[in-house]
């Protein structure tokens, strides 16, 4: 007999015992406040889909996921009865009764919360005693964000106070407390008392510094914000703080406030601030590299100095190549965006020297000095070389404000195999000697004014906030700049949290370029008066902009068609429209830009664990080549993938082409050099052009964007 006991005992305790599964959790007669509110609140929870965006997965699987499983404590049910009524009692139904009732089938479990709100007690009398000169009555209330005649909610009036509070340790007073009074008379309504205790009203004393030799007290006195003699202001304490963190030169900063005493007697009205500085190592290195589809393979290294001759100058030499294997790999996944032609698949690199001074005149104003040498490509589009330098003076203008204003002198210059076709379509600039003349290396000498507001939480993944900046460039004679225009841009963004895990995102942005009277040609002042710059047009499309579209791919653009390999004996016009009817893979796109552009970009990013995410996106725009050419902008539907890597995310996007047949203009380069644009355009469409299925079709719609860092 105990044997067999035993055996039972075993078999029994093998069993894994699993608590019923909440599939359903609902809330009766909650009038006041949402599902949502009451969810917050509780600890239960029930089986549901990890994001909304997810629905049409958890529709059709029961992957994990996808899936956020609940399992039914009948512990936590009889808790979340009290956690409700509490709440309700804060928010100012003193009589609100909660009851739950749970249901369980097998394995699954449905819980109700059935609400009876009651009478909701509003605010009869509200008075505030107590405040310091410096703050009236009216402002009080308004921070407080209380008034008679609403219903009583404690939640919100602590908050209020709390604000109260904050606004008078920005005004001195760090010792003011503020204490309330609530009653609740036999009538149902409240009173609502507020006593303030200010106290004294601080200033700061003495500035004692620790740590700060190498770095220069000069240099730490001009980032305070604070200064003897001045009211105490705890944001300005912050913002110093923060200030004496962004310099490279220093690896730890704190400010902490000292009451200074006499013969053992406390001040009663000075604070002092101890500043403690621990100096980083004067000397850095470091180096990495990336992959993306329009940039191929990169690397960089950096040598940094980070406290030259003292004052937490910086000196940073930068070494970068890009381009690696694009070459090799002939344009191909995973270097898909470098270019169509050979020219642009060649090495990129970047030489910097960089002297930033982080205090100039003031602590509000930073000084940045570059010489560098470059060689860019921008795909399908040109190769520029040169040289130059670049001068920079910034100001902070308040919380996350700052103003640049730049001078960029560069004497630079393009390869003729790569930019020929720019100048050709847009400029008319088609014979060998034309195309040599424009070229060649002239001095574009910018002076921009650039603002940037920037509210956002986190500057690599933003879940909340927004961000503006605006910036405007112009380039003449008095610049010293050979090229001759005006530019501005605006850009804004803003960032939600709709939900744990799921953030929206949205980017607008916009550009216009018009040039003035640039001078090219020494023998005919009139020739070549309208180019602009090539690096100054706008182009649209790739994976920071709009990811339907190949890198630079939306907007103007032109067919090039090299006459000896696909049409030697042929009409050219019949050859084009031939080719292009039957195979229009043999044409080479080259984006010509634009005047003007606008986007913007749609994103939900939802997070799967500490990893991954999801991100789907609407991206739309276009190009054009002046303002009296607007065009309907083009929407992109997509999804992508996020891995967090310590380098920022990796990013994987798929976007969809929906355009149709469009006409576009054709190229032939002839055997001397010449370009020839041919008289009539040709139908170009590279997804309908054989029939294909449905399947192939839509493959061949979806551009493949692979990179680092957000798109916006």
């Amino acid at each position: 007999m105990a044997a067999i006991v035993c055996a039972s005992q075993g078999e029994l305790s093998g069993q894994v015992i699993r608590a019923p599964e909440v599939r359903s959790l609902r809330f009766i007669g909650n009038e006041s406040f949402s599902d949502r509110d009451l969810r917050a609140v509780i600890q239960t929870r029930s089986t549901g889909c990890v994001s909304f965006l997810l629905n049409p997965v958890c529709l059709v699987t029961d992957w994990g996921f996808a899936h956020r499983r609940g399992y039914l404590d009948s512990l936590d049910v009889a808790g979340d009865e009290l956690r409700l009524r509490s709440f309700y009692t804060l928010r100012g139904f003193f009589d609100a009764t909660v009851q739950s009732d749970i249901r369980t089938i097998g394995h699954d479990a449905r819980v109700e919360f059935t609400v009876t709100e009651g009478e909701p007690t509003p605010i009869d009398s509200f008075v505030i005693r107590g405040l310091p000169d410096v703050i009236d009555v009216n402002s009080a209330q308004e921070m407080i964000g209380v008034e008679v005649g609403e219903r009583f909610d404690q939640l919100r009036l602590e908050a209020g106070t709390d604000s109260l509070v904050q606004a008078m340790h920005e005004l001195g007073f760090i010792e003011a407390l503020v204490l309330q009074d609530a009653r609740r008379r036999v009538g149902g309504s409240a009173q609502v008392e507020l006593d303030v205790i200010p106290g004294r009203r601080f200033k700061v004393g003495d500035i004692h510094m620790e740590g700060h030799e190498t770095i220069g007290e000069g240099v730490v006195r001009d980032l305070l914000g604070l200064r003897t003699g001045d009211f105490y202001n705890q944001s300005r304490e912050e913002e110093s703080q923060r200030n004496l963190f962004s310099l490279d030169a220093v690896r730890f900063a704190s400010i902490a406030r000292q009451r200074p005493s006499e013969n053992g007697v406390m001040s009663d009205s000075i604070v002092d601030l101890l500043v403690q500085i621990t100096p980083a190592g004067n000397r850095a290195a470091r180096g990495g590299f990336g992959w993306s589809t329009d940039e191929c393979l990169q690397t960089e290294a950096r040598l940094t100095h980070r406290n030259l001759f003292g004052g937490a100058r910086r000196l940073e030499i930068t070494a970068r190549l890009k381009n690696i294997f694009a070459q090799q790999l002939g344009g191909s996944l995973p270097c898909s965006g470098v270019g169509t032609n050979p020219d642009f698949r060649t090495l990129n690199f970047l030489l910097q020297a960089e002297l930033l001074v982080p205090v100039f005149f003031s602590g509000r104003n930073s000084f940045r000095a570059s010489l560098f040498g470059e060689r860019e490509t921008v795909p399908d589009v040109f190769i520029r070389e040169g040289i130059g330098a670049a001068l920079a003076v910034s100001r902070r203008l308040g919380s996350g404000m700052t103003a640049t204003l730049a001078y960029q002198p560069a004497f630079t210059g393009f390869d003729e195999q790569s930019a020929d076709i720019f100048f050709c379509v847009n400029f008319g600039f088609c014979t060998p000697e034309d195309i040599t003349t424009v070229t060649q290396a002239r001095w574009l000498a910018p002076l921009s004014l650039d603002w940037i507001f920037n509210k956002t939480n986190d500057p690599l993944r933003p879940s909340r906030g927004f961000y503006i900046t605006t910036e405007i460039e112009t380039a003449g004679s008095l610049t010293g700049s050979e090229y001759r225009y005006v530019r501005a841009g605006l850009q804004g963004a803003v960032f939600q949290q709709l939900e744990p895990g799921l953030v929206f995102g949205a980017r607008a942005r916009t550009g216009v370029v018009e040039p003035t009277s640039t001078r090219l040609f020494p023998t005919d002042p009139t020739k070549g008066e309208g180019v602009i710059h090539p690096s100054k047009r706008f182009f649209a499309g790739g994976s920071q902009s709009v990811r339907g579209f190949g890198q630079n791919l939306l907007g103007p653009r032109v067919l090039v068609l090299n006459q000896i390999e696909d049409c030697s004996g042929e009409v050219l016009e019949v050859c084009a429209g031939n080719l292009a009817a039957n195979d229009p893979g043999r044409f080479e796109q080259r984006p010509s830009g634009g005047n003007a552009f606008f986007e913007v970009n749609l994103e939900f990013r939802q997070t799967l664990d500490q990893r991954w995410g999801l991100v789907f996106f609407v991206d739309a725009g276009n190009v054009w080549d002046d303002l009296s050419e607007i065009r309907a902008p083009i929407w992109t539907p997509g999804a992508g993938i996020r891995f967090i890597s310590p380098i920022g995310p990796i990013r994987l996007d798929l976007g969809y082409n929906p355009t149709g047949a469009m006409k576009l203009p054709v190229i032939i380069s002839l055997e001397n050099g010449t370009l020839v644009q041919l008289d009539e355009p040709v139908s170009f469409d590279p997804f309908e052009f054989d029939n294909p299925s449905s399947f192939r079709e839509i493959l061949r719609r979806f551009q493949l964007h692979i990179s680092i860092g957000e798109a916006f």
